[in-house]
């Protein structure tokens, strides 16, 4: 029996928010490519698996929970100007007080991801042609807390494993 309603997934319902403690500012980030918004990847496996010779297995626990968060904004985008002076501003200072916050939340669903220890990893490449372009900037991310979640309303079952687990549900997907 299947569990799964039907679910909405609203792309630009996904939202990105940068702010920086010591400037005061919150940028939400805007003018993303056509084809992707933002990817999120693990920097390395919670847990890696280690097999003896005689087949006995061992997991052992990575306690790194960073992360590189991908934005692919157009060229034209405004928030290229302000990663760009995050960037500089960062790499002029040379000292942590330049990192910021980043969030990335699925505002049609239940995906969450922030770290408060964020800062421009990877300026992107730039061409200029006869149509549009991207800049892919990559954020680098310690500590990433990371909730990855659904967009559908749940059945009464999954709601109940879900809080059996410790999660909580806002009522809007009851």
């Amino acid at each position: 029996m299947a569990t799964q309603r039907a679910s909405t997934y609203a792309p630009n319902q996904v939202c990105v928010v940068i702010t920086q403690d010591t400037s005061g500012i919150a940028h939400i980030i805007s003018g993303y490519s056509e084809d992707s918004i933002v990817s999120i990847e693990r920097s390395a496996e919670t847990f890696a698996m280690y097999t003896g010779a005689d087949n006995t297995m061992t997991r052992i626990y990575n306690a790194n929970t960073s992360a590189t968060i991908t934005l692919s904004l157009q060229q034209t985008s405004a928030s290229n100007d302000i990663l760009s002076l995050l960037y500089q501003n960062d790499a002029a200072s040379l000292t942590s007080d330049t990192m910021f916050s980043i969030q990335v939340k699925d505002n049609s669903g239940r995906s969450n991801y922030f770290s408060d220890n964020a800062y421009v990893g990877v300026v992107p490449n730039s061409a200029f042609s006869n149509s549009m372009n991207t800049r892919d900037w990559v954020i680098h991310a310690a500590d990433l807390q990371t909730y990855i979640g659904g967009n559908a309303k749940l059945v009464p079952a999954d709601q109940d494993t879900i809080q059996t687990l410790g999660g909580t549900l806002d009522a809007r997907w009851l």
